[in-house]
């Protein structure tokens, strides 16, 4: 399996492959014809809903001056600056509300740094080398905010979110399962919640959306939902399917879930959620496409770049939105073929009934 790979499985900084796994651009040969009987009126569904552009905005690509070396994860702040996490030079960098360059911030705080989430005017990043939750303020670390986590299985695979009540991990790996689990902000232990069988099917990252916990699957179109409060007698995941999702990887999917082949492919590496929608970037062979549902995961939008021309090499791992007068803009953060961020602009059209 490629290193370039492994990083894309590993989330949160474990160091063992967890999940075996393809792209579009590098499933192994097989020919699959079948699909599960959701993923067929899914892809009905997707075909009459017309596709709307994106239009490029901002590209900054690594330089001397905007020295990125691996941008996995990304936030927008409330004033509409841009923060990117690098998790290779343990740093964050910062752009400015108009898409430029502008710092960046390194501290022996960070290692592996993934972003979490914002409380107020603090910016909570999740350390997956050291296990640690800092906050950071204008791009300084508070020396007096964040605590550290244990970990049962180093090589466990997490994702982390943060609300200002209570902070979030998920954990999952082959032999332990999966695992979500709830901590005050001094890091105290407030609840868990198992959840079913197989791990796999939770891997994705955890978002903090109104009064729920959201919980991303990277490898099937659906989003499990649970209340903040994980002790409450009713924090069973709601599982959520996106009904309008369309993949070319839907018949490799199932395969997969009949057991007729050993990869997965993944088909929804980030999702998040602005102004009420759910965004989800749905994996194609080098382009850029963004699905946008409804709270009820009923597809709203279908988002493709223009003019999209085929590059295997290139891929995002994440995508943070912002809604302003204009529309949306759709930041990506990109590590392949070169490290990058790439800012879109959607202009909506009126959202289908």
């Amino acid at each position: 399996m490629p290193s370039s790979f492994i990083r894309l499985l590993l989330p949160i900084g474990a160091l063992a492959l967890l999940l075996s796994g393809c792209l579009p651009s590098g499933c192994s040969s097989g020919s699959f014809d079948e699909l599960a009987p959701s993923d067929s009126l899914s892809r009905d569904r997707a075909a009459a809903v017309p596709a709307d552009s994106l239009r490029l905005v901002h590209t900054v690509s690594a330089s001397e001056a905007q020295p990125m070396s691996y941008p996995r994860t990304l936030r927008y702040r409330p004033d509409g600056a841009l923060v990117v996490a690098d998790a290779e030079r343990n740093s964050l960098h910062l752009l400015t509300p108009n898409g430029t360059y502008d710092r960046e911030r390194t501290s022996d705080a960070f290692d592996v740094p993934y972003l979490a989430g914002t409380t107020g005017d603090t910016l909570w990043v999740f350390n997956a080398g050291s296990d640690t939750v800092v906050g950071v303020e204008n791009g300084d670390v508070l020396p007096d905010a964040g605590f550290a986590i244990e970990r049962a299985d180093a090589a466990s695979l997490v994702y982390a979110a943060a609300h200002s009540d209570a902070f979030y991990l998920k954990v999952i790996g082959e032999d332990i399962g999966s695992t979500l689990y709830q901590y005050d902000w001094s890091g105290t232990l407030q609840a868990e919640r198992t959840l079913d069988q197989p791990y796999w099917r939770y891997a994705g990252f955890l978002r903090v959306q109104g009064d729920s916990l959201w919980s991303l699957s990277g490898f099937r179109p659906v989003v499990d939902r649970l209340p903040l409060n994980l002790e409450s007698a009713s924090a069973s995941p709601d599982t959520l399917a996106l009904r309008g999702f369309d993949s070319p990887m839907l018949e490799r999917s199932y395969a997969f879930l009949q057991g007729d082949t050993h990869e997965p492919p993944l088909l929804i590496p980030s999702a998040t959620f602005a102004d009420g929608r759910l965004f989800v970037l749905n994996v194609r062979s080098g382009w850029v496409q963004v699905d946008v549902f409804g709270r009820d995961g009923v597809l709203q939008h279908r988002l493709i770049e223009a003019s999209p021309q085929p590059n295997t090499d290139f891929f995002p791992h994440d995508l943070s939105v912002r809604a302003h007068d204009d529309g949306y803009d759709i930041a990506l953060a990109v590590s392949d073929p070169d490290p990058a961020v790439v800012i879109y602009r959607w202009t909506p059209s009126d959202t289908p009934g």
